[in-house]
């Protein structure tokens, strides 16, 4: 076999390895554009698309019933019932959320449509420049970005991103780090 030639193969097959690995170790920088772009746009086909529903309804419950009892714990003016268990918090949270997430409840939240649940796109750009962005892999199979607002620490929420296949879909929100002001 002539030398040349197997320098060539070589060299592609390398090539070929090389691009598949860099595309596979960005990939889920891929999904975090994609959602970006579909939020900006208000394409909730596009944004469903990256989204885990069914692990993100499970983590957001999780958070969310975390911050209540952090609350409940918190509270000192006796505003809060003490019959107020984790059980009953979890019947508060879990239909609210279930509605929510699902692509119709994305569509109502990107376009406006939950009163007081307001999500600006319009400045989304700026929300982001506020805030310290530290994104990168936990395992092969987790991709969390950390976001923490610039001005006030205690605001800090982390997306979770797990692998589906070669590709990576949004699978959680923890806002449980989240102390309220």
């Amino acid at each position: 076999m002539d030398v040349k030639a197997v320098a060539i193969g070589t060299s592609a097959i390398v090539g070929v390895a090389a691009i598949s690995g860099g595309g596979i170790y960005y990939s889920p920088y891929l999904t975090l554009n994609n959602m970006k772009n579909a939020t900006e746009n208000q394409n909730v086909d596009a944004l469903s698309k990256e989204i885990n529903f069914p692990e993100l309804r499970v983590s957001i419950k999780e958070s969310v019933k975390v911050q209540v009892l952090k609350h409940i714990a918190g509270s000192d003016d006796g505003s809060i019932s003490p019959k107020m268990t984790p059980e009953i918090v979890e019947k508060m949270v879990s239909p609210m959320v279930d509605k929510l997430i699902t692509p119709e409840g994305l569509d109502q939240l990107i376009h406006d449509k939950v009163p007081g649940a307001k999500i600006d796109l319009a400045n989304l750009d700026r929300d982001i420049a506020k805030s310290d962005i530290k994104m990168g892999y936990e395992s092969i199979d987790r991709f969390v970005v950390h976001i923490t607002d610039k001005h006030d620490r205690s605001k800090d929420v982390s997306l979770i991103l797990k692998r589906n296949g070669l590709a990576w879909k949004l699978a959680g929100i923890d806002i449980s780090n989240l102390v309220e002001s």
